[in-house]
């Protein structure tokens, strides 16, 4: 299937799903049905299969939001006033903070005044220690009864703000609970580390106990952030800094993850000599273990599904473009979970990935034809002493990475801008020479951190590999904090309307095929 082809199928997907949020499934198919007649009436008829397939995506798209959205008859929020205690297992790693507690409740029965019956649902438990209490150790998957009442999420009070009840609906999850005392919680069962997940959990806590082990506090805080694609671990200053510089990409889960963990091993499973037809299975359930590690975030879905059909596609042999597998993917992830539409991560991944396969290599065409396109491409041989020719080499190489990163940002500033400025409401002025300053150090601090697992257990190598890593992200934390500490690293600006942001695509687009066509490679 040709590129175009599937892309229009992919935005009549998301179309139907809009339209979905924005009218009933009813109006969503009266309004297939008046383009059906229309397209039958004006279209000619080798144009008629194509928009039939068009209205049909569309319809898909409603007919798949619709059913997401209907709750079930025996989710706990339908008995929320009458339930005093709820049983179930722990959905989610928890994320432990010093006062307290979150994490999603599986429940699998509540009591009401009638005694307990039979429920299904998730919960976002909120769990608070007192000053002299410490909190409980609870896993994925343990199983465990929770004497609170159960309450509704609360909407914003004011328009605009960001809704929390609306996130959660989004995951599924109708309700929350919160526990003060300690003693309302009780443990019936352990086995979380039984099953994949909960393995690969405990793994992500190894990980973590491995950084700290041999990096200072505050490095590792950011390494964990790096390799686990968490910002739960860094200080708040540290990460108003990251925010500030549009450099927060770099600790968020993201195909960026995927591609330098998929480059690590792919030069092990060449160095141990792995033959050629498994690593790409051995790569699939790389991938599938660090997923079910971070979390199913949009983000990190969309890289493991695009690796996925890319990994795939030369054993089935069959020809993968990055659009089409692009495309494909967001189809997939929106069948899975049509409410990631909305979702700010789900739309920042792919308007960014849009702009790396879509927006950066006409800029880069355009460069090519200025003196800055030229920078280290001198490939002439050098006279002399052969060390100085290799260091002007290297030079060169990092010259044409920074050159590469600097167009990299500008397309992904340009794609994203929009969207930061609707749900951030700011626009970064230093976002360029931040992510040039600390493209070439990303990798490092990556090796780094899921190298410390095993070197910490190793007399010397833990030594060398502490202090590469925090003198790595001393550097990168120094970079990003002076240019988040200007006075102008970030301007404030208002949610520009969904109008005004879709006719700035309009004209990007335009602007880029006219480009296209002008400067790009044919």
């Amino acid at each position: 299937m040709t590129e175009r082809r599937m892309a229009a199928i992919a935005i009549a997907f998301g179309a139907g799903i809009a339209a979905a949020d924005c009218a009933s499934f009813a109006c969503c198919v009266l309004l297939a049905g008046c383009l059906f007649v229309l397209a039958l009436t004006v279209a000619r008829s080798y144009q008629r299969p194509a928009i039939i397939i068009l209205i049909s995506a569309f319809v898909l798209g409603a007919a798949r939001y619709a059913v997401d959205q209907c709750v079930p008859a025996s989710d706990i929020s339908n008995f929320a006033r009458s339930v005093s205690a709820f049983e179930g297992r722990v959905a989610s790693d928890p994320q432990v903070e010093p006062d307290r507690m979150r994490f999603v409740f599986n429940v699998s029965r509540i009591k009401t005044a009638k005694g307990w019956r039979s429920a299904a649902g998730d919960v976002m438990l909120s769990v608070y220690a007192g000053d002299d209490e410490e909190l409980p150790k609870l896993s994925y998957r343990d199983r465990a009864r929770i004497t609170a009442s159960p309450y509704p999420p609360i909407d914003p009070t004011n328009p605009g703000q960001f809704s929390y009840k609306s996130y959660l609906a989004r995951r599924g999850i109708y309700t929350c609970a919160s526990v003060r005392d300690l003693s309302q919680i009780k443990v019936l069962n352990r086995d979380g580390w039984r099953s994949p997940v909960g393995a690969a959990l405990m793994l992500k806590r190894c990980f973590v106990s491995s950084i700290s082990r041999i990096h200072p506090r505050d490095e590792a805080s950011v390494i964990s952030g790096v390799v686990l694609g968490t910002y739960s671990y860094l200080p708040e200053d540290t990460l108003s800094d990251f925010t500030r510089t549009g450099t927060l990409h770099v600790l968020a889960a993201s195909g960026y993850n995927c591609f330098i963990m998929l480059w690590i091993a792919t030069f092990i499973f060449k160095c141990v000599r792995v033959v050629p037809k498994w690593r790409w299975i051995a790569a699939l359930l790389l991938i599938s273990l660090y997923v079910m590690m971070v979390g199913p975030m949009p983000s990190l879905v969309r890289a493991a599904i695009m690796s996925a059909l890319l990994l795939l596609a030369a054993p089935l042999k069959r020809v993968a473009t990055y659009k089409n597998v692009f495309y494909a993917s967001g189809i997939i992830l929106l069948a899975i979970t049509p409410s990631n539409l909305f979702d700010v991560g789900f739309q920042l991944s792919f308007a960014a990935v849009y702009a790396l396969i879509s927006v950066a290599p006409i800029l880069e065409a355009m460069l090519s034809r200025t003196a800055l396109g030229r920078i280290g491409s001198n490939r002439k041989k050098m006279r002399g002493n052969r060390h100085i020719a290799r260091i002007r080499a290297g030079m060169n190489r990092h010259a044409r990475e920074l050159v590469a990163v600097a167009v990299a940002t500008t397309a992904v500033t340009f794609v994203t801008g929009p969207i930061v400025a609707y749900h951030f409401n700011y626009i970064s002025l230093t976002a360029m020479p931040a992510n040039m300053a600390v493209a070439l150090l990303v990798p490092v601090i990556f090796a780094d951190g899921l190298a410390s697992i095993i070197t910490c257990h190793l007399p010397y190598a833990h030594l060398w590999m502490g202090i590469i890593g925090t003198w790595s992200t001393r550097a990168m934390v120094g970079a990003v904090h002076f240019f988040g500490s200007m006075s102008y690293s970030a301007v404030s600006v208002q949610s520009p309307p969904i109008l005004a942001i879709a006719g700035y695509y309009v004209v990007l687009y335009a602007v880029m095929s006219y480009l296209r066509s002008k400067f790009a490679e044919r």
